[in-house]
Order: structure tokens, then sequence, then C-alpha cells
């Protein structure tokens, strides 16, 4: 009888073992499954690839403003994209940004005139260029806008900061851009949706930004260009004045002209 129940608890301990080894897969892969969806270290990687980026996390704390203007670009001007390619080294942005034309100070007050562009409020006098001079994307494709020192310093610090992270984009990969940290505006908020909703995307759309409220965003994207003397200009990029110089803005910058001479693209 001894003999008998001795067997079968070994064959009932067996039994629990072989169940615990086939449930192991499955409870593994739910785990996985759950690593994915919360994006712990457990998820596959996305190989960094244009059509498997990786998720790039920045902080807009400090910098919203021009986080709006990033992503009015990315919503109504680029249809909505949010994948953009990493520089292949950490001085390869430089000529991004000379070519884009953020070396010649646009905004500045004593730039405005010369150049054809307008300040949102006298603080915007330093130009925000997007797609960042940190992606293959920037350069003369780039689109400039006006933005506060204080925040494109702070940005600096945070892109830099989202790139770094663990399991951030190296030189060279592909990655798309969520933005966190603070509650997102109206251009954000509507790029962020599945699908990106471009409703908001009128010439017309006004919003509050850099403080001054009734700004029609549009009419400050800028692109660079070049007279028929080889000067550098800007011309609007975006909205219903695409395409022309200078027009009145918001503190008051009267239209300009260039001694007749003719845009060059």
């Amino acid at each position: 009888m001894g003999i008998c129940k001795s067997f079968i608890g070994k064959l009932f301990l067996l039994s629990l073992s072989c169940s615990t080894a086939i449930a192991a897969p499955a409870a593994e892969l739910l785990d996985e499954t759950e690593a994915r969806e919360n994006g712990s270290s457990l998820a596959v990687r996305a190989s960094g690839t244009q059509r498997d980026p990786i998720p790039a996390h920045f902080d807009i704390t400090g910098w919203e403003n021009i986080a709006e203007e990033d992503c009015y670009v990315m919503l109504c001007l680029e249809n909505g994209n949010r994948v953009y390619q990493r520089v292949g080294s950490a001085n390869a942005g430089t000529p991004n940004r000379q070519h884009a034309g953020t070396t010649t100070t646009p905004f500045q007050l004593g730039q405005l005139t010369n150049r054809l562009t307008s300040q949102i409020s006298h603080e915007t006098d330093s130009a925000e260029e997007f797609p960042w001079a940190s992606t293959q994307q920037g350069g003369s494709n780039a689109y400039l806008l006006p933005a506060t020192r204080a925040e494109q310093n702070r940005q600096k610090i945070m892109i830099s900061a989202g790139y770094n992270r663990k399991g951030g984009p190296g030189y060279d990969q592909w990655f798309e851009i969520n933005f966190t940290g603070q509650k997102l505006g109206k251009f954000c908020s509507a790029l962020h949706q599945d699908p990106p909703d471009t409703s908001v995307c009128g010439n017309d759309e006004t919003t509050t930004i850099f403080g001054v409220a009734g700004i029609i965003l549009a009419n400050f994207v800028y692109h660079i260009a070049r007279t028929q003397s080889n000067k550098i200009i800007f011309h609007h990029a975006a909205g219903s004045r695409k395409g022309n110089k200078r027009f009145i803005d918001a503190v008051g910058n009267g239209d300009g002209e260039v001694d007749g001479d003719k845009f060059h693209f």
C-alpha cells in the first residue's frame, strides 16, 4: 500500500511539472504582449528604419509654444508625418542650419526689413527650424517660424534628452516624434490623434501662441529664398499668403520690397 501511494504521489508531481512546463510559453507570450503595450524593456525594440521607426519621446515642458509650431508644420504642411531620420553625427546639423537660413537671424528686429519676415511678438526674435537641424530632412527643406530664445534654449536640452534616453534613436536611425510632459495644444493634439485631424489646418485658423491671441500661425511660416542679386530673403510657406512677400504682422512691421527683385525658389 505504501509503495502504491508513493508511486501515485510521484505520478501527480510529474503531471504537475509537465503542466507547468507546457503553460510556461503561453505565460511568457502574455508577458511579452503586456510589455509591448506598456512600453517596457521586454518589448521588441523597433529597428530604426523608415518603416519601423523608434518611438522617441520629447518632454515639451518649457517650450510648449515651439512644440505647437513644430506640430503645425508636421500636421498641416507635412500631411501629419511624425517620422524623421536623425543625422549621422553630432556636428552634422550645423550645415542644415545654414541651408535653412537660421544663421541669418531672420527674426531679429534689425533683420525684419531685409529678410522680409515678421515677429509674433517682440520677444520672438529667434528662429525655430522644422524639420529640426538634427534630422536629415532639415536644411534647405526646413520651415522657419519666430520663437523666443528662452524656449529655444529649453528645447535644445529636451531634444537632446529625448535622443539620449534609453531606447532613443541613434545617429542615422529613423524615429517617430511623440510630445509629452505638458497638455498638448490645438495643433499637437490634432497631430497625435489617429488618424491626425487636419481640420484645424485652414488658412484662417487662429490660435494663442507666445501669449498673443488671434494669431494665424500659417502667416508666420517662412522658407528661404534668394533674389536675382543673390540676396537671402524669406517668403511665406503656408496659408493664403503662400509664396508672397512679407505682410503687415501682429506687432506692426510693414510690408517689405527688395528693389523689385524676383524670387529664386
